[in-house]
């Protein structure tokens, strides 16, 4: 482990560090509660371990270890554990240090065993919250994700629709949205089964992804229907954009066993504007517009 030690006694600190690199970890010295956090901002990425004294000038170990967790939550870091270090047994005193954001205490004279063992527990600590961490981040992935294309699904995409118009009104920015269908899809099920609706589907999300715009969020919201979201994009910059999308989803046919057949689409296309102003606004005028588009013959893209 890299263990961030902060004791403003230097010979304190000295066999706080001989101990350590004797049990086989790495040691990044500080000498107040100022210099703690600024080691810390400066090397987030490679400490594991924190352990610092309670009483230190200029900024005490309780203020200290308020700030690093105030970072970290501001930044979104991992937590990592925090140990105080001191002479004093006062109850008062380790439960402030707890308080703060503190994960134990080591009371003074270290005893190398004891400072062994609860190296090892906070280590072992560590290493549960990251495979939690881990199994949170798979989660979340597969609430937010469509597990046949891999694009986002309906829930992510609205929870990136809300944070672009939030984005745009408070920048005064254009946004604009997309829905599409792809047309006759009902056809391909019908003729070749749900394997070729499935590679139909998977092969559109390929296609859209390929052509993506940076920005822009693309999502599969149901069935046959896909949307997308285009960030400071008007509405004449959005007809271009899905234009070329429209053109690349239908500019080579789809291969299913012996057969091949031409994909296309329909959309409807909606910016953000007075009448426009919320996602519920948004979606709902450029799904009546994509139905249009179908009404029209299809494979066409319609917008006010």
């Amino acid at each position: 482990m890299m263990v961030l030690i902060a004791e403003d006694t230097q010979t304190d600190r000295l066999i706080l560090k001989l101990y350590l690199e004797k049990m086989g970890h790495s040691v990044l010295e500080a000498e107040d509660g100022s210099s703690v956090i600024s080691a810390y901002k400066d090397n987030w990425k490679d400490i594991d371990l924190i352990i610092l004294d309670l009483n230190m000038p200029k900024i005490s170990g309780v203020e200290a270890v308020k700030r690093i967790r105030a970072f970290q939550d501001e930044s979104k870091l991992d937590w990592i554990p925090i140990i105080f270090l001191s002479g004093s047994t006062i109850d008062e005193d380790i439960e402030a240090g707890i308080l703060s954001g503190a994960d134990d205490y080591l009371s003074k004279p270290i005893k190398p065993k004891v400072l062994s063992a609860k190296v090892h527990a906070m280590a072992r600590i560590a290493d549960m919250r990251a495979q939690l961490l881990q199994a949170n981040r798979k989660l979340e992935a597969l609430a937010t994700t469509d597990f046949l294309t891999g694009l986002s699904n309906r829930r992510c995409f609205e929870r990136s629709l809300d944070d672009e118009i939030a984005k745009a009104k408070r920048y005064d920015i254009p946004l604009s949205i997309a829905i599409l269908d792809i047309d006759h899809f009902k056809r391909v099920n019908d003729s070749y089964g749900h394997d070729a609706g499935d590679l139909v589907l998977s092969s559109v999300a390929a296609r859209l992804q390929a052509g993506a715009r940076k920005g822009d969020v693309l999502a599969r919201i149901g069935g046959e229907e896909f949307a997308i979201c285009l960030p400071s994009t008007t509405l004449e910059q959005a007809i271009v954009a899905c234009e070329r999308y429209r053109i690349v989803l239908s500019s080579e046919p789809l291969s299913y066993g012996c057969d091949e057949f031409t994909i296309t689409l329909s959309a409807g296309i909606a910016s953000m504007d007075v009448d426009h102003a919320s996602k519920h606004d948004l979606m709902k005028a450029a799904d009546e517009l994509l139905y249009r588009a179908k009404q029209e013959g299809r494979d066409r893209i319609v917008y006010n």
